[in-house]
């Protein structure tokens, strides 16, 4: 949703999540994390161009009672979401972080949209694979109890935005790193959305283009920058599942990266401990899991 794995990107994320915006080591700007990018991701614009009948004169719009699910991107985004994702950093390789010791290449991402009204709430864990061992040396620490080229980890992307008009448009603030941003989502035809999210001072922080073709699959795509200058890009693919297929999906990844069970939903978007259960992140009975 309005990502999705990551908004502040270096990514939003960063899920969506946000799921880095800058680069994830960048000394020399202010960090954002990656999930924001996989956050948020679900723009909205001239609704008109999707479907001229759906479109409501401003003067005569109430957008507190109004209804998403009238429009068919909305449709096709709300629900259960898996992925896989690559994450690259200015120079167009791989992202590498010291503070987020594993792999970027290609992850995995779990996504819940949820479509209620006039708003969209989403809720987001991507889980990575264990960084390579022949990387790890005496300074590489994994993050809680895992080991560095043995265990991977996860963490987790909430983001909330509301309709700002009567043509499915939607926009949210998003926090992160003591600023506060301005996230928009513009629907662009029943296939397209374009998700913005912006510095305090107006400069572009991120352009993430969502495609929706008709099969319950879609495609993101996400440019990062930062004081003007590009910081990172990602490829995202991902297809719908049921509720049911989604939590089996995701135990599974964490068994093929060996996550361990004290790591769950153990990080937020900015690296630190995210001091929430996945039952808490989710609103779900995850017992079963």
């Amino acid at each position: 949703m309005p990502i999705t794995h990551s908004a502040m990107p270096i990514l939003l994320c960063c899920s969506i999540f946000v799921l880095n915006g800058c680069n994830d080591d960048n000394t020399n700007s202010t960090p954002i994390p990656e999930e924001s990018i996989q956050a948020t991701e679900e723009p909205a614009q001239a609704v008109e161009e999707s479907d001229p009948s759906l479109a409501i004169e401003e003067d005569n719009c109430d957008v507190d009672n109004f209804q998403l699910l009238d429009f068919t991107p909305w449709q096709r985004e709300n629900g259960y979401w898996v992925g896989e994702y690559t994450l690259l950093g200015a120079d167009g390789t791989p992202q590498v972080s010291s503070r987020w010791p594993y792999r970027y290449d290609n992850y995995k991402g779990f996504i819940h949209l949820e479509v209620i009204g006039n708003a969209i709430k989403q809720r987001n864990v991507f889980l990575y694979p264990p960084k390579l061992a022949e990387l790890c040396d005496a300074t590489t620490e994994a993050l809680g109890n895992g080991q560095c080229g043995i265990n991977g980890n996860e963490k987790i992307f909430s983001a909330d935005q509301k309709a700002t008009d009567c043509s499915g448009n939607i926009s949210g603030p998003f926090e992160s790193f003591g600023m506060t941003l301005d996230t928009n989502t513009t629907l662009i035809g029943d296939d397209t959305v374009l998700y913005q999210v912006r510095m305090p001072d107006g400069s572009i922080m991120q352009n993430q283009l969502t495609t929706l073709p008709p099969n319950d699959s879609r495609v993101r795509t996400a440019q990062g920058f930062f004081s003007g200058s590009s910081t990172y890009a990602s490829y995202y693919r991902e297809r719908k599942v049921t509720q049911e297929e989604f939590f089996q999906l995701l135990a599974a990844a964490r068994v093929e990266y060996n996550i361990l069970e004290t790591d769950y939903c153990g990080y937020d978007n900015t690296n630190q401990p995210s001091q929430t259960t996945c039952n808490e992140h989710f609103g779900l009975d995850l017992s079963a899991e």
